[in-house]
């Protein structure tokens, strides 16, 4: 069984592994601006499949690493890419979010609310997230779609962003959501995606179901 304390641990290298991606896919215009790229999410894939495959960390177990091939995802496709205006909630609040293990709970910063406009031209918002530990700089947004339990994982997938100097508007690349730990091995306690997450629309974009699920 993972131990508090495990998972207090585990939280930091999952945000520091969402650094990292981030920094090693990050394509920019000549403004400094981020863009849609096709081949730089590719080469994420193979090495989150890498981390998976390899790494002590990874979530699973030896014999999941014995069968692993890779992780399924959708086809990359910038219909998911989207510049989302950002509004920081003036008092930002702590929760408390319910985790896949109803014992324990998340403790998080409730930040700010992204406003995305879809292809349809829908407008769609999500809350962001920020963990308590000031030397964080990722954004966690949780969220669930109408792919959920049949394409995707039942309970939702995550996406992170960097935290913006300006922090009016960012980049979000659902190509990049992925699934929570707790998708590949149920030992882990993964923050549930709160209600004000729930999208009508369906995310056809980022991580599928585990094959092996």
């Amino acid at each position: 069984m993972i131990s508090l304390k495990d998972m207090t641990n585990f939280t930091k290298t999952l945000f520091f592994i969402g650094l990292v991606f981030v920094f090693s896919s990050c394509t920019f215009e000549e403004d400094n601006t981020l863009i849609y790229d096709e081949s730089a999410i590719i080469e994420r894939r193979k090495e989150l499949d890498d981390f998976f495959k390899n790494d002590a960390s990874s979530p699973l177990k030896e014999h999941q690493k014995y069968q692993f091939e890779g992780l399924q995802y959708f086809p990359p496709t910038e219909d998911f890419a989207f510049y989302a205006e950002f509004k920081l909630i003036s008092k930002p609040d702590t929760v408390q979010l319910l985790t896949s293990k109803g014992y324990e709970k998340r403790t998080m910063l409730r930040y700010g609310v992204f406003s995305i406009q879809d292809q349809d031209g829908t407008t769609f918002t999500l809350t962001g997230y920020r963990s308590l530990n000031a030397e964080d700089d990722m954004i966690f947004i949780p969220f669930k779609d109408k792919t959920n339990g049949v394409e995707t994982y039942e309970s939702g997938r995550y996406l992170e962003v960097e935290l913006s100097a300006d922090n009016s508007e960012y980049f979000l690349d659902f190509n990049k959501s992925y699934n929570p730990y707790c998708a590949y091995n149920k030992d882990y306690a993964c923050p549930l995606v709160p209600k004000e997450n729930f999208l009508s629309i369906s995310i056809k974009a980022g991580e599928m179901r585990p094959i092996f699920q």
